[in-house]
């Protein structure tokens, strides 16, 4: 395997065809500002507001924290809110880290505080802020109890944690074949994956109140780029595939669209995304 770090392995892949809408589906553009724009604009930003409680007319005066903030998609949308957001990156890379998010924040005349230290030693008082938020943060932590206690900690009594896209594996077994399959760890070898049953624990042993547990098809969060129109397409085809001319009839039926959606809940493939709300209890 190939070590080179995180910000040279997306360069290679940019210069490979084969992932291009890959890296377009996970917002690594080379015009950071042009992820961000595409990302406050995407349906899964706006279910992302609606989980956590976040509107345009009220957002003003609370605090966001963005975990592991990247190249700043997130960070940009909740400004655009007017929320007051706080970001923090230890990548310190202009192409995928803290450099990249300052600089697409600037370009939008954001005030975005940004921090390039480790999620797990966070430089803020307890009780900072009214929401934090990590996409595709948390599987990437040594010490995942750690990081999701330093979460509970800065955030205030009644405040929310939303954990998304966090990929989940049954065992050892299922790990390898995901890393095995995932094309940025070839490269640079830093992805990771936890059982279910790991983060539930590390998010309760936070002292947090577990709201929702979304599986990898419950939500727009974990199966953008995906829609619930592709979902549908999906059944149909499926339905067609096994029915044949029958099947546009078949597909459409409610025992169909039951049995397909049966089959999604119940998707067991190594990597499969998961997102996490929770509540820090009030006294």
């Amino acid at each position: 395997m190939v070590s080179v770090s995180y910000a040279q392995a997306v360069r290679l892949l940019r210069g490979r065809p084969e992932f291009q809408q890959l890296l377009a589906d996970a917002y690594l553009d080379e015009d950071p500002g042009l992820a961000c724009r595409r990302f406050e604009t995407s349906a899964e930003f706006r279910e992302t507001g609606r989980l956590l409680g976040v509107a345009r007319e009220d957002s003003r005066a609370r605090r966001l924290l963005d975990l592991g903030a990247g190249n700043g998609i997130a960070s940009y949308a909740f400004a655009r809110t007017g929320l007051r957001v706080s970001a923090v990156e230890p990548d310190p890379s202009d192409e995928v880290g803290a450099a990249a998010l300052r600089r697409a924040c600037a370009g939008a005349g954001l005030d975005v505080e940004v921090h390039e230290a480790p999620a797990a030693q966070l430089p803020w008082a307890s009780g900072t802020f009214d929401f934090v938020y990590a996409r595709q943060v948390l599987h990437h932590a040594a010490d995942l109890e750690q990081m999701i206690r330093e979460a509970a900690r800065v955030l205030r009594r009644g405040g929310r944690l939303l954990a998304v896209r966090e990929p989940v594996v049954d065992d050892d077994a299922q790990l390898r074949e995901f890393l095995r399959s995932h094309p940025l760890h070839s490269l640079h070898g830093k992805e990771h994956a936890y059982s279910l049953q790991r983060y539930l624990g590390a998010i309760r042993g936070a002292g947090l109140h577990l709201e929702r547990v979304l599986g990898p098809w419950d939500s727009v969060v974990n199966y953008a780029p995906f829609t619930a129109a592709d979902l549908r397409s999906r059944a149909l085809l499926r339905a067609r595939q096994r029915f044949g001319a029958l099947g546009e009839v078949i597909g459409r039926t409610p025992p169909w669209r039951w049995l397909y959606r049966w089959r999604l809940k119940h998707d067991r493939s190594p990597g499969r995304l998961f997102a996490f709300l929770a509540r820090k209890e009030e006294d």
